[in-house]
């Protein structure tokens, strides 16, 4: 027997009207969409996307994130506009997968040359120096206010993931490949009735940020926040999937993987075969060429009013606004595995560290590195001979310049 359907007529305009126009409604919504889902939904119509725009102010809220650690999220900030500093790590995760881990630190990396100024910044909002084993009780006593970056940078490297140092104390104390060491600070808190230790871990990097981040343990932790915005290397992976690429030769510990797998994240240890017969359809886009805040990235920009812009690095140089993280790029190459026929994920990048730019930065292609290298070496001979440190010019400023034509 056949039974009549009821027709369901479309909501009122009214109605839908009143529910985008009130947040209390529409965050009960939102709140579990996944950042996909919300951008569609915003391209529906002018009312739900100005809903959503209005949800992303305020789930994005990096003072209101910040300020768990610091009093002052905007003098941070400042701080990271002005030397690079980036947050990474399970904080970065959070704030763009809006959860929170209540046992969970902040991490922020550090270029070379400017440790000094973030550790003394973290001791005036009263966090306490914890060294370990290797390290003496005082940083100040290890880290030099006095850095010269008109000096050779390059170490010889006798394996891609192990750094060559010249003193074999200093190796011990880099624990993963690509940092030069790990300052720990705690710090006691009254919060919600409860006395709580929040932890701030300052990693200094040998050449930069970016490079110290492409080799963690998977592709899920892959997500940065700069001055101005929030990056996610992998997004689709990352916050639709819920899943991630194991990198080989990470030399974090098992247990922290397995951390990221109990909050609910699928790991690969090897590519599918799907993600090299469509690479581009793949959300860890093998042998694609890739920059930090690309198309394949997501990007939540932030708030930066009341954040102390960046100044010149010297007096001749150029000024520039953007963070140096941004003028970074990489391949993840598939290479072949020990077992035949499948094949894992190699990150490739050419390091151009170099007195002329007063950071490091990383390529994804071979003939833009080699170019950037041949000017250099001319910019640099040219300012080697004419003058010294007191009257340096850096060159940053050039790097976008080389990608539009490259």
């Amino acid at each position: 027997m056949w039974r009549s359907l009821t027709v369901r007529r479309p909501p009122r305009s009214g109605s839908v009207r009143h529910v985008f126009s009130s947040a209390p409604i529409y965050d009960l919504i939102f709140r579990d969409l996944s950042p996909r889902t919300l951008v569609w939904l915003s391209r529906t119509c002018r009312l739900v996307q100005e809903a959503v725009n209005h949800f992303f102010q305020r789930a994005y809220n990096i003072n209101r994130h910040l300020s768990r650690f610091f009093p002052d999220p905007l003098s941070f900030r400042s701080l990271q506009a002005r030397t690079g500093l980036i947050i990474s790590g399970s904080n970065a995760l959070q704030f763009m997968d809006r959860t929170f881990y209540p046992e969970s630190d902040l991490d922020i990396y550090s270029h070379p040359g400017h440790v000094y100024e973030v550790l003394e910044w973290i001791e005036s909002f009263g966090y306490q120096f914890e060294p370990h084993k290797y390290q003496g009780e005082d940083w100040h006593n290890q880290v030099s206010p006095d850095w010269d970056g008109t000096i050779r940078r390059r170490r010889r490297v006798r394996h891609p993931l192990q750094e060559e140092y010249e003193d074999e104390d200093e190796a011990s104390l880099a624990r993963y490949s690509n940092i030069a060491e790990v300052y720990t600070f705690k710090r006691f808190v009254i919060m919600d009735g409860e006395l709580v230790e929040l932890r701030v871990q300052m990693i200094e990097t040998i050449y930069n940020p970016i490079d110290t981040i492409l080799k963690y343990h998977s592709t899920c932790v892959m997500n940065i926040i700069t001055f101005d915005a929030a990056y996610s290397f992998y997004p689709i992976a990352t916050f639709e999937d819920r899943s991630a690429l194991k990198i080989p030769g990470s030399r974090h510990r098992p247990d922290v993987l397995a951390k990221y797998i109990k909050r609910g994240w699928r790991v690969y240890s090897v590519f599918r075969p799907v993600d090299l017969t469509q690479p581009y359809e793949s959300p860890f886009l093998p042998n694609v060429t890739r920059w930090v805040g690309d198309r394949h990235c997501w990007i939540v920009p932030l708030d930066t009013s009341g954040v102390m812009p960046r100044t010149a690095l010297s007096p001749s140089s150029e000024r520039f606004s953007w963070d140096p993280s941004t003028q970074n790029g990489w391949t993840v190459l598939d290479r072949p595995s020990t077992l035949d026929g499948l094949r894992i994920p190699e990150m490739d990048t050419k390091l151009i560290a170099t007195t002329v730019f007063r950071y490091n930065y990383l390529f994804p292609s071979k003939s833009l590195s080699m170019a950037i290298c041949r000017w250099a070496h001319s910019q640099g001979k040219l300012y080697h001979e004419l003058v010294t440190r007191s009257d340096w010019t850096w060159f940053d400023a050039e790097i976008p310049r080389f990608r539009e034509v490259a």
